[in-house]
């Protein structure tokens, strides 16, 4: 009897604590930042940003925010920005991606952050891209004096490059995928490859990667249409006398036609504008 008494109690006690838990209240979800960051011009612009996209764009950050990649931690730096510079280079990620994709790809593809850095790199050495991505980050390096003196060439060399790192950080965390048909266009042996055979293996990229694979040359495509017009890419990769074996006018067409068909999103028309 006294068993059954005990395993009463012990009854009573386990309801009565989950009827306590049952009651308490929710922790609240605090944001990891908090904007403005400022009382510039460009914080009203930053904030309405949020508030459309649900993400932060951050010119004061630590190494933390830039580097963390969940499973490592980058092992270059991002330096923020220099303020006189922050307004230009957020008209230059306007201009050369926002206002270039439909709303919807955009709050499907955006990133959690996007850091504005002076620049990224190792002490004083600047990285040549100077564009970084993680799975929850998208950094431009280029708040600082160099972003005004680019030429139009230079600057369209430049967009290409935003859209690569922001379509990597879309492919890392599939909102982007490659193209089942591209991969199976791809070489056997992308090692093999070499400066003087890659046009016939419908690779438009730097063999000299270190690591060039499928991903590498998807967006090795993503960074030339962006950076191109048609016509400039008629001129050069897409001619017959450089695309020899028309494997890349192929894998062109595969890659307008899924962000076409699967994003109502003309690739293209990103390279077309000056």
């Amino acid at each position: 009897m006294r068993r059954y008494i005990v395993l009463l109690a012990s009854l009573l006690i386990v309801f009565t604590a989950c009827r306590k838990e049952a009651i308490l209240t929710p922790s609240v979800d605090v944001p990891s930042y908090t904007l403005p960051q400022g009382n510039h011009s460009y914080d009203d612009s930053i904030v309405q940003f949020y508030q459309k996209y649900n993400c932060y764009i951050l010119y004061r950050f630590t190494h933390t925010d830039f580097a963390y990649n969940y499973t490592n931690m980058r092992q270059d730096s991002a330096f923020n920005a220099n303020p006189a510079y922050i307004g230009n280079t957020l008209r230059f990620f306007y201009d050369q991606l926002i206002t270039r994709y439909p709303e919807s790809f955009l709050k499907k593809t955006l990133p959690f952050k996007v850091l504005l850095a002076s620049y990224i790199g190792t002490g004083a050495t600047r990285d040549a891209a100077g564009f970084a991505s993680t799975i929850s980050t998208l950094t431009i390096g280029w708040a600082d004096s160099t972003l005004p003196d680019k030429t139009p060439a230079a600057t369209k060399q430049m967009r290409g490059l935003l859209n690569r790192f922001y379509m990597e950080r879309a492919y890392r965390v599939k909102s982007v995928d490659i193209p089942q048909a591209f991969i199976e266009l791809a070489p056997y042996d992308y090692l093999a490859i070499q400066p003087g055979n890659k046009y016939a293996n419908g690779v438009i990229g730097n063999t000299n990667a270190s690591i060039l694979n499928v991903v590498v040359d998807f967006l090795d495509y993503v960074e030339a249409i962006t950076s191109h017009s048609k016509a400039e890419l008629e001129a050069t990769v897409l001619s017959p006398t450089v695309d020899t074996k028309g494997l890349i006018r192929k894998k062109y067409e595969i890659i307008i036609n899924y962000f076409a068909n699967n994003f109502a999103t003309d690739l293209q028309a990103v390279g077309e504008k000056p």
